[in-house]
């Protein structure tokens, strides 16, 4: 989202669209040399100082609707939307007929999930500025929030041939052409993601590899996003190593035991582990845009990583007759989206009196203090408090006969393991689950539950209550196969 602040011409003089604004008072030039502080503090990142520098500006001319608009802008960076959407209003009380002011305004309004209202607001910023690319883009991405991927595309193309070098919008431009399965194209446009704010590349002396045959030389693949990235884009190893290199791979220290498995892989370091010399380097997820990827080549050969022989994470012997399910329920609170793909843990305590089933929890983090909060630590028992790293995690899941779980990185591990995964997902799911069906080309063993309406678990609840039922009413159990020790 891209919001659009204002700043006064100069200390003492005229704000921008000054039409509207009465009068240039002693106390007129003076709120504007104080709001002209507060948005340079603004400008660096200093949100508290431009918040009070906006609110004294007020207080001493409440009648500029640009301080309003940016004391907004600031509230939304902090997270306080109720407020900043009331800033709005008052800005837009006072200059009724601002494209910038409504196009901030439904980002504010998309952000709490008032999707309707934010695309009303993002229709009338358009029809004010039909030329501003900010404020097109801004309404693609409500219209893709609401299930609109094809509109949206419509509007991040339109935008471009407005803005062409505009990095947010070719970004999401991206992400719905991935959603929509077009790989080829999606995957390169995914190479802005280094221009984005938030995506600095590495800066090696070595080439960036192209794809070429490798010919003996050393060629290291670097993650860069998260945990489930890393184990999604881990099956590309092999295809590497088949150009006649050396494969070093640098990972998540918590992943380094796990990638270790993997075929053609002839060393695994963690992240900040100084890399040994090699002659060139490629970032794991533009792998797929270096093997052309299409949905019909994605390499889905599962499993393409094992748990480990030997381990001293196991499950209880009591649980040997009963259908035996993992379940995890949040992602990490820290990424963007987890307020919609994490389910609240109510839901899962709804399939926990299933008959002939033994749960199994794989959370980690803060979420684990659910069982015992809500005194479900004897229906659920609790194994990822047990793991160190995913390998640990991998062992628990090989001894499952199915993980439920909503989409994180213990999705993608049970997915390349080759397990029966279950995958509970938002109405809008990340582009990797597409828009539609249950099925995952990157995941053959994977399932995919997917919301009918924004918000609504209870339907997604609903149908796996009943396929858990039929499940658990045929299951006989497997022999053990995997060493232990």
């Amino acid at each position: 989202m891209t919001d659009q602040t204002n700043k006064p011409d100069s200390p003492d003089g005229p704000t921008r669209n000054k039409g509207n604004i009465p009068g240039n008072s002693g106390r007129r030039k003076e709120a504007l040399r104080v709001f002209a502080i507060a948005a340079e503090n603004h400008r660096r990142g200093r949100m508290d100082d431009a918040l009070r520098g906006y609110a004294r500006a007020l207080s001493i001319d409440p009648r500029i609707p640009d301080v309003y608009n940016n004391m907004g802008v600031a509230l939304r960076v902090q997270g306080k939307l109720e407020a900043a959407i009331a800033c709005y209003r008052r800005s837009l009380a006072l200059r009724p007929d601002n494209a910038g002011v409504y196009s901030n305004m439904g980002n504010a309004l998309r952000e709490i999930g008032k999707l309707e209202a934010a695309v009303k607001s993002h229709r009338r910023a358009v029809e004010l500025s039909p030329k501003s690319p900010e404020a097109i883009y801004n309404m693609g991405l409500t219209l893709r929030d609401l299930g609109g991927n094809d509109r949206a595309l419509e509007c991040f193309e339109k935008a471009l041939d407005l803005k062409d070098g505009y990095v947010e919008c070719r970004w999401d431009r991206a992400l719905s052409l991935l959603m929509n399965g077009d790989l080829e194209r999606g995957f390169e446009e995914y190479e802005w993601r280094w221009k984005l704010d938030r995506g600095a590349p590495r800066n090696y002396d070595e080439p960036l590899w192209d794809g070429s045959e490798l010919n003996g030389t050393t060629i290291l693949l670097h993650h860069e996003q998260g945990f489930g990235d890393t184990i999604q884009f881990a099956r590309y190893v092999p295809m590497v190593a088949a150009r006649g290199g050396r494969v070093v791979v640098e990972c998540q220290p918590e992943l380094t035991t796990l990638l270790r498995t993997i075929d053609g892989a002839d060393q695994i370091i963690a992240r900040g582990t100084p890399p040994p010399a090699f002659d060139t380097y490629a970032p794991l997820m533009s792998l797929a845009r270096i093997f052309k990827t299409t949905p019909k080549t994605i390499p889905a050969d599962a499993p393409y990583l094992k748990a480990p022989e030997t381990h001293g994470v196991h499950l209880p012997v009591t649980a040997a007759k009963k259908l035996k399910v993992g379940i995890c329920w949040a992602g990490k609170p820290t990424h963007k989206n987890d307020r919609n793909r994490s389910c609240p843990f109510h839901h899962f305590i709804d399939i926990m009196g299933l008959a002939n089933i033994a749960y199994f929890s794989l959370q980690v983090g803060s979420g684990t203090r659910d069982l015992q909060n809500r005194a479900c630590d004897a229906l659920a028992i609790d194994m990822g408090s047990r793991c160190e790293d995913f390998s640990d995690t991998a062992a628990v899941i090989d001894q499952l006969d199915l993980v439920v779980t909503v989409d994180t990185s213990v999705a993608h591990l049970a997915g390349a393991l080759g397990k029966p995964v279950w995958i509970l997902l938002a109405f809008i799911a990340d582009w990797r689950w597409t828009t539609k069906g249950n099925t995952s080309p990157w995941y053959p063993s994977a399932t995919l539950y997917r919301q009918k309406a924004i918000g609504d678990w209870d339907d997604v609840f609903a149908t796996v209550r009943k396929d858990l039922q039929k499940l658990a009413a045929t299951y006989r159990p497997k022999p053990k196969t995997t060493a232990t020790g």
